[in-house]
């Protein structure tokens, strides 16, 4: 779902305990709001009314198209799937695609040659590519993309910008790039609309920062880093369609597709004759937005499972706990299946949201989240205490070192579709 010099390490840590990361932000609904009609299933596409589209006919929207932006939250499994039915009904109609990749960076574009030229299969991919420290989502979530690109003998091509570059970038700007970081990335930027830089802003503000001047270098910070993604993955995608002489199915996380604002916006400069088709997954709840995409992907928003080791569901008067994980901090701490969070830090909770904003203020608080849990006909107070960075982290390392990718910070930054 981005920006390589963090907000505050608050909201970093705060997202972290309880978002399912990704680079598209998704509202906080209960799975009864959620439901789409009951004749939409999981996978189902429609169109921009939100009609069913056949895969037949979804084939042919896309075989119209040069490039074809299909968006994913990065966890979500049926997100995925999705994704590979894209594939499939491209090749059925006769344009089987290059499938570009956002998860994977163009420095490993080796590897990814050795799996076109069949040297490398499937199972291979997380080892080779070092996916868990380069990308970090579940593999197994993404699998059906790889197995429809091997079955369907579609080249896959790496879209990012390196990780590594990208932050130093967010830090010194672009000027401060060696030459040989500057390898492989577009000699011109383009920088981000104004439309999308307004929606932008507003999510940027809600999070705070201690000295004005933090928060200006923090939003050029941004600007720069959301610029440098989505044109450095135009880019790459017009490199190939060239190459393979082939349609491009353009795999990212949906902030980077949504409304044209990302990727497409760049490619309309740098290949303003290739049509393009944006696709984007729908969470179901009154109709698709059509301004966001002209295809959408039935894909209902999974349980949320905080990483204090819960599952929640938005109820009457709090949020209930529908399970926790067994070794996690909930458990130690003593909250229980069935529990009814009440209040965090003395304020009422209503959504998970409110359960973020609680966390930022313990984590500046000191550390120690409070719950006031409805229990037994009761109510008890339990406590407790947050992931901190271990001594010597800075802010934006997870905690094995590792900085967070821009689709690791979606939920405690603004989301740039430079996910």
């Amino acid at each position: 779902m981005g920006l390589a010099r963090n907000l505050t390490l608050a909201a970093l840590w705060a997202a972290m305990l309880f978002s399912p990361m990704g680079c598209k932000r998704y509202s906080d609904v209960s799975p009864e709001t959620a439901a789409a009609p009951a004749a939409f299933e999981p996978g189902q596409f429609l169109d921009a009314q939100g009609a069913p589209l056949s895969s037949g006919e979804l084939g042919e929207k896309a075989a119209a198209s040069a490039y074809v932006l299909v968006g994913e939250s990065h966890p979500y499994p049926c997100d995925h799937l999705a994704q590979a039915r894209v594939l499939e009904a491209m090749s059925r109609a006769g344009t089987p695609p290059v499938v570009g990749l956002e998860m994977v960076s163009l420095d490993r574009q080796d590897v990814l040659d050795r799996f076109n030229a069949g040297e490398i299969g499937v199972d291979g991919l997380p080892e080779a590519l070092d996916w868990d420290k380069t990308w970090g989502h579940p593999f197994e979530a993404y699998r059906p993309l790889f197995d429809a690109a091997r079955s369907l003998g579609l080249p896959l091509y790496a879209l990012n910008a390196p990780r590594d570059v990208v932050r130093k970038a967010g830090k010194v700007g672009l000027k401060g790039l060696s030459a040989e970081e500057r390898q492989g990335l577009p000699a011109k930027i383009i920088p981000v609309s104004e439309a999308q830089k307004a929606e932008l802003r507003e999510i940027f503000n809600a999070h705070p920062f201690g000295k004005p001047k933090d928060a200006r270098a923090a939003w050029k910070s941004f600007l720069t880093v959301q610029a440098l993604w989505d044109t450095t993955m135009a880019q790459r995608a017009t490199q190939a369609r060239r190459i393979w002489d082939r349609p491009v199915a353009i795999m990212a996380g949906g902030g980077h597709v949504e409304r044209g604002w990302g990727i497409a916006a760049r490619l309309a400069v740098l290949d303003p004759a290739g049509p393009r088709l944006l696709v984007m997954p729908w969470r179901g709840g009154g109709q698709p937005d059509p301004a966001e995409a002209q295809v959408f992907a039935y894909c209902p928003e999974p349980p949320r499972r905080p990483r204090i080791g819960v599952a929640l569901e938005s109820v009457d008067g709090g949020l209930s706990v529908t399970a926790v994980d067994p070794g996690s901090k909930a458990e130690a701490a003593g909250v229980r299946p069935g529990d009814l969070l009440l209040k965090a830090q003395g304020e009422r909770l209503a959504t998970v949201k409110d359960l973020h904003a609680a966390a930022m203020r313990a984590l500046e608080q000191g550390g120690t989240l409070v719950l006031e849990i409805g229990r037994d006909g009761g109510s008890v107070e339990i406590d407790i205490p947050l992931v901190q960075p271990q001594p010597g982290q800075q802010p934006g390392q997870q905690p094995n070192g590792q900085p967070d990718g821009p689709q690791d910070q979606q939920q405690a930054q603004p989301n740039a579709p430079g996910s």
